[in-house]
């Protein structure tokens, strides 16, 4: 290409390089990711069609990227390819959004493309470009790594609450009726919420489910939490004094 073609060039890397690769770290498909990875290397030792090609896989697993659609027409445009960049650049605009980087950088590739279509220059020997267009796609890959990593941190912390939220729903609460002694309460019967956080330590589903260790002795009780295990459980006290500091969620476990 000519020299005033080969600023224009390095202009439009430049501006892909702020704007292009965010629209595609959206929704990383694993394997096309493995593919960007694939044709970096694929740049980086020279072998453009090689990378041409590979990049045209990664869009068939995510066809309506923008991103990958750029980095391909401007694969394309290094070639010598020139419709086909200016076709690409024109359907990732249209996928774009509102990734206003994205639309200049490929209104670039589009400006490059017809310039050099119109004046049928040969495709360009030019290393700079080449490696230009390796460092998107190596920036690109660590964006969707760190997206990647984000979701998989995401659904840790959901799975998490998922699980808590299985064990406390194998103790449902109303699914208990305590046998209460009113001899035991300081100011006359507890309360219905009360009545439902708590259940005797001797029914026969409760003696199923709490660990003998951890039950409470004769004559004592213990504030149990459905979502902890048996180890992080409330040390054993005085059932007077417990059934007045019942948290929310926990049940009385009598001995």
């Amino acid at each position: 290409m000519w020299p005033a073609l080969l600023l224009s060039t390095a202009a439009a890397l430049f501006c892909a390089a702020a704007g292009a690769a965010p629209s595609s770290a959206r929704q990383a498909n694993p394997a096309a990711s493995a593919l960007l990875e694939s044709a970096a290397q694929d740049l980086h030792a020279g072998q453009l069609d090689r990378a041409a090609a590979t990049l045209e896989r990664a869009l068939r697993i995510e066809p309506r990227n923008p991103a990958i659609l750029h980095y391909l027409g401007q694969t394309r445009l290094q070639q010598g390819q020139y419709q086909q960049a200016e076709a690409l650049a024109a359907k990732s605009s249209t996928l774009a959004g509102s990734d206003h980087n994205l639309r200049e950088s490929n209104a670039w590739l589009i400006a490059e493309a017809r310039q050099a279509a119109e004046q049928n220059l040969a495709p360009a020997v030019d290393d700079s470009e080449r490696l230009a267009l390796q460092q998107l796609l190596d920036e690109e890959i660590e964006r969707r790594r760190q997206a990647e990593a984000q979701a998989h941190a995401l659904r840790e912390q959901l799975g998490e609450q998922e699980r808590t939220q299985a064990t406390a729903a194998e103790w449902p609460a109303d699914e208990f009726q305590p046998e209460w002694n009113d001899s035991d309460l300081m100011d006359g019967p507890p309360s219905p919420e009360l009545q439902k956080a708590a259940f005797h330590a001797g029914h026969e589903w409760g003696m199923g489910r709490i660990p003998r260790g951890h039950r409470p002795p004769p004559g004592l009780c213990r504030i149990w939490f459905p979502d902890r295990p048996p180890g992080r459980q409330p040390p054993p006290g005085n059932c007077d004094a417990l059934h007045y500091h019942m948290p929310a969620g926990a049940w009385l476990i009598r001995g």
